[in-house]
């Protein structure tokens, strides 16, 4: 059995020895390193095979949002998964927007939860503890006038769920036909060409719409 290669990135000694002894107990979870901040993550994983980034947020030099963006520069297939104090709905959609595919907040998960979501996003699924405020970021967008109807936000809703367009036809119970021109037609108004545009554009609006604290 292949066991899932996590590394783990926080410039908190004690944060790293939890997250490695929580891990550790798995048998199909393996640590294949750490580093204690961002830039020194990204010299380790340049000779270092891992199938999931543990990183944190607030480190000294390279800050975890902008260590994600330069980490999938250097490797696109990386999955990142924030773990971190920041409880934060503008820096949760940074995070995102920098490439990260899940964000969890300490206090808000179990050992049990940070064990099932490295899992799920080994798998290439999305995890966010807490999530986002959906009203917020699936509120309809405009675009040139275009605006998404509510089937098209209630599909966007499940494409950044990661669901493939077979997933969103039995959720929604409609034919998978159905839902591609249901795409097409988001791809469209929002003027973009693949899914993660289409999620991209829509965080994008939010962090541009809403009011600074």
């Amino acid at each position: 059995m292949n066991k899932i290669r996590v590394f783990c990135v926080d410039d908190n000694f004690v944060a790293r020895r939890g997250l490695r002894s929580v891990l550790e107990s798995e048998s199909d979870i393996e640590i294949v390193g750490e580093a204690s901040s961002g830039s020194e993550a990204l010299k380790r994983l340049q000779g270092c095979i891992a199938d999931v980034v543990l990183m944190d947020i607030r480190m000294s030099d390279i800050d975890g949002i902008e260590a994600t963006s330069l980490l999938l520069q250097q490797n696109p297939e990386a999955r990142v998964l924030m773990a971190t104090v920041v409880e934060d709905s503008r820096v949760h959609m940074n995070a995102m927007l920098a490439g990260a595919r899940g964000y969890m907040v300490y206090g808000h998960f179990i050992p049990e939860s940070l064990i099932a979501a490295v899992k799920a996003v080994a798998s290439g699924q999305r995890v966010n503890i807490p999530p986002l405020p959906e009203e917020a970021v699936f509120a309809p967008v405009e675009s040139e006038g275009n605006e998404l109807t509510q089937r098209e936000v209630e599909i966007m809703k499940l494409i950044a769920a990661g669901k493939d367009n077979r997933e969103i036809s039995g959720a929604l119970n409609i034919e998978e036909k159905t839902v591609k021109n249901h795409i097409n037609n988001i791809y469209s108004k929002l003027h973009v060409t693949t899914r993660q545009e289409a999620i991209y554009f829509m965080l994008n609006r939010m962090l541009r719409d809403k009011p600074q604290e």
